[in-house]
């Protein structure tokens, strides 16, 4: 492991612990991985200085984003690991007749706050975008 993704991991551990006691959902996220899972979770690989988030699934790479920056790369991947976090204490707190994403999202929204107030916000404009085109839809 190279002295930076040491660093990253490093910076990537510490923001996990400010979400305490909510801890990454899956065992994938408990460390940035640096090779193909091939299970749809995302790896990171570092060409000519810039940051690919790559997500491979059974031999097939599904996704690839490229960031010039660490701060990118770090809300795609604590992004992931809030909204796991998110669904799941949804899933486990459900309201009859309510859309799910209502508390899923001010959850996430509420989790990557204790991470960066920036990240929430820019969280909170893509779930506006999401629902301009898909409002909510609770049951009477």
């Amino acid at each position: 492991m190279t002295n930076e993704f040491r660093d990253l991991q490093g910076r990537y551990t510490q923001l996990c612990q400010l979400l305490a006691p909510y801890r990454p959902r899956y065992r994938n996220q408990n460390k940035i991985q640096t090779h193909r899972q091939d299970d749809g979770s995302p790896h990171i690989e570092i060409v000519d200085g810039f940051y690919h988030y790559v997500v491979t699934e059974r031999g097939t790479e599904y996704e690839r984003k490229i960031a010039a920056d660490e701060d990118e790369l770090l809300y795609w991947l604590l992004s992931d690991v809030t909204t796991a976090i998110s669904v799941e204490i949804e899933v486990q707190n459900r309201v009859l007749g309510q859309d799910s994403r209502r508390q899923w999202f001010a959850k996430n929204v509420e989790l990557l706050s204790r991470l960066n107030e920036k990240w929430a916000e820019r969280k909170k404009s893509e779930y506006t975008q999401v629902l301009a085109e898909h409002p909510f839809r609770d049951e009477a």
